[in-house]
């Protein structure tokens, strides 16, 4: 697939395609993903408030992170993952 020229993605692309993205997500990794991004928490409080491990919060968190990126970068996200 062929990456998208971000510069000219606007912020209410982005939005919308957040909104997306999360929607493929699980619960529990929009939590973390948005957690870790915009409100910096420690992965130890995310592993706690979840009960699970650290290890486990990074894995959610590159699960997350790699359906963003597909979302941001598609040119119909919501056509290119629809069994997620």
């Amino acid at each position: 697939m062929r990456r998208r020229d971000l510069s000219t993605v606007t912020i209410e692309d982005a939005e919308r395609r957040m909104v997306i993205a999360l929607r493929k997500m699980t619960s529990r990794q929009g939590d973390i993903f948005m957690s870790i991004r915009f409100d910096e928490t420690p992965y130890g409080e995310l592993a706690e408030r979840h009960g699970i491990t650290v290890e486990q919060v990074t894995s959610d968190f590159a699960c997350a992170l790699r359906m963003w990126g597909r979302c941001l970068h598609a040119r119909f996200p919501h056509l290119v993952w629809p069994w997620l």
